[in-house]
């Protein structure tokens, strides 16, 4: 896989993601609502006490000792005590939606948000440039160094044999392909062998092309070897990139929608907020979206046509921005599965008993720059917690 893809995976997944912190307007919102349900739930209360008191006392109203016009009084205090609680119960799903409704557009703000950690994405591409130069097999001296030797036993007694052509042509191509194409497969294979039964036939006449072979073709294999190994999890990034390509598409549509049903000027949004510089003008644009939803909302359950028509279409809004928080954090646990896949990898090919110096050197020096992306990953990402309260963000209608 390419680092032009594995960069863009970064940067996109990056952009996409809101920290382990949440933001100032998120945490707001939580509060409000938390404070309006206890003040609903402290009238609902209240209007409890008042519908059994007034029961009691019709109950135990004696029409020697109580007048019809207070009777009828005390009927009025209950009907309107039981009209009230109906407002009451009704208003609890109501601001429950409409606080859910704020909560859930901010937070798909945050995902859309255009701030970039510069350090994690230069950490990304200094890991995957550095990855990706194991496998250029030109980069060997036990290859170059044997090529060069190859190449003038080839000039000067092989240009005659139509196979020792063909081998000389897959050695050209592997040197110089391998910087853009992984290098595994048939063609590596076919040199390998070419190379092996070549030796046989040329034995010690060619002394240093033969004591060179041993050297370069265990550097090849390995490296070969390491490349086909790799790929495996190169698959992986490439799928979570395809993922992330159709989360994004998704995620554009469901903000312009929901910028057209709040009637938020996309205009605003495009200038106020994706332009924006700053944390705190970004927060001042959410802030002041949360008021043009709770505007427009209010409207909405004025007419008598569409009240309460509204709750519907929130919630739809809401359950559809946990969907894509919650496949963000799975695809981010997936990112650092990968990870660790990558450092288990350099971890098996690290013994330089088993391996080349020259080889292992390279996957020793990986070390650092993994240590640094899994930290700079980790001061960015909790994929736990952000599957966990995206699963827990809203407060249930009833």
């Amino acid at each position: 896989m390419n680092s032009k893809t594995f960069l863009l995976l970064f940067f996109f997944l990056i952009s996409a993601a809101y920290g382990q912190a949440q933001t100032e307007i998120t945490e707001q919102i939580k509060t409000d609502r938390d404070n309006q349900l206890k003040e609903l739930n402290e009238k609902l209360k209240n209007n409890e006490e008042i519908v059994n008191r007034l029961t009691e006392k019709l109950a135990a109203t004696d029409n020697k000792t109580s007048s019809d016009k207070e009777k009828i009084e005390d009927l009025e205090k209950l009907q309107f005590a039981l009209d009230n609680r109906l407002k009451i119960l009704e208003e609890a799903p109501k601001t429950k939606i409409n606080l859910n409704g704020q909560l859930a557009f901010t937070e798909l703000l945050s995902i859309q948000r255009d701030i970039q950690p510069l350090e994690l994405f230069l950490t990304s591409q200094s890991f995957f440039e550095q990855l990706g130069s194991i496998g250029k097999i030109q980069q060997y001296k036990s290859f170059t160094s044997w090529k060069s030797e190859f190449d003038k036993w080839y000039e000067k007694d092989g240009k005659t044999d139509a196979m020792t052509g063909l081998l000389q042509n897959s050695l050209t191509l592997i040197s110089t392909a391998s910087s853009v194409v992984p290098l595994y497969g048939t063609m590596v294979n076919t040199a390998i062998s070419g190379v092996t039964g070549l030796m046989g036939t040329l034995g010690k006449k060619e002394k240093d092309l033969y004591d060179k072979t041993p050297e370069m073709l265990r550097i090849l294999t390995i490296s070969s070897q390491f490349e086909q190994q790799k790929s495996i999890i190169d698959h992986e990034w490439k799928l979570i990139n395809q993922e992330l390509e159709q989360l994004q598409k998704e995620n554009t549509l469901l903000l312009d929608e929901q910028m057209n049903y709040f009637d938020i000027s996309k205009q605003r949004y495009e200038s106020r907020y994706l332009r924006a510089t700053l944390d705190s003008e970004r927060e001042q644009f959410k802030n002041e979206c949360r008021k043009s939803i709770s505007d427009k909302i209010s409207t909405i359950d004025k007419s008598p046509e569409t009240k309460g028509k509204w709750l519907g279409q929130v919630e739809t809004y809401m359950y559809k921005v946990q969907s894509l928080r919650l496949r963000f954090g799975q695809l981010t646990a997936r990112m650092l599965a990968n990870i660790d896949q990558y450092e288990s990898l350099l971890g098996s090919y690290s013994d330089s008993g088993k391996f080349p110096l020259e080889f292992t050197s390279k996957i020793i020096a990986m070390n650092t720059p993994l240590n640094n992306l899994r930290n700079k990953f980790y001061s960015s990402f909790n994929p736990a917690k952000y599957v966990e309260d995206s699963a827990v963000m809203y407060i249930e209608r009833q």
